[in-house]
């Protein structure tokens, strides 16, 4: 039904949205990959969309790059993984290297994942191995964007929340990635594949 949003971004989280298209506000549900990709408040934002339609709510996906997108669809096409699961998977790893580690069977790279375990990782591989190796999966790897004051830390744990995380444990892992970073600067997204491991 959806292709693509594009209007006015009015609000954003680590894992959500609100794009103000002719005066229409749509909520959507967005991986923190996206996230780190969204332009400053007040300015156009486009994300391509995937609808989902339940029998208690309609919910909308939004995506920065078509590629994550098609990443998105092929993993909730897998039985046992649902939108929460998918968009996990994509705040987690980073797209190239989530397709890479699909590709080359590398289970152990899926089951960090949160919702992932050993028999999921295994039937991703072999559900999907050969629809990605068909694809090109060369050069997909984008720099971490650094994104503006108001608290990439602050953003991460809001993340970590939002993927199930209780506040106190998701404090701690951020805190932890922070301290590993030495001084460095870091995105929202490196900052919860970071704490991702240790939680």
């Amino acid at each position: 039904m959806y292709h693509f949003l594009s209007g006015k971004l009015v609000e954003k989280t680590a894992t959500g949205a609100v794009l103000d298209v002719h005066g229409i506000g749509y909520e959507i549900h967005i991986p923190v990959s996206s996230f780190g990709r969204l332009p400053a408040l007040g300015e156009t934002a486009k994300l391509f969309i995937h609808f989902v339609v339940r029998e208690d709510a309609q919910l909308l996906y939004g995506f920065a790059t078509e590629d994550e997108r098609r990443l998105f669809r092929h993993l909730i096409g897998i039985s046992g993984i649902g939108p929460k699961t998918g968009l996990t998977a994509l705040s987690g790893v980073e797209t190239g290297a989530l397709k890479r580690a699909i590709v080359q069977g590398q289970v152990e790279v899926l089951q960090q994942v949160p919702g992932i375990g050993k028999k999921t990782a295994e039937r991703i591989v072999i559900e999907l191995r050969e629809k990605l190796a068909a694809e090109s999966i060369q050069g997909e790897a984008a720099p971490a964007s650094v994104l503006p004051a108001g608290g990439p830390a602050g953003d991460a744990v809001e993340a970590l929340v939002a993927l199930g995380y209780k506040k106190a444990e998701a404090k701690q892992a951020v805190e932890k990635s922070l301290k590993g970073l030495s001084g460095r600067s870091a995105s929202v997204e490196e900052l919860v594949r970071q704490s991702l491991q240790h939680v």
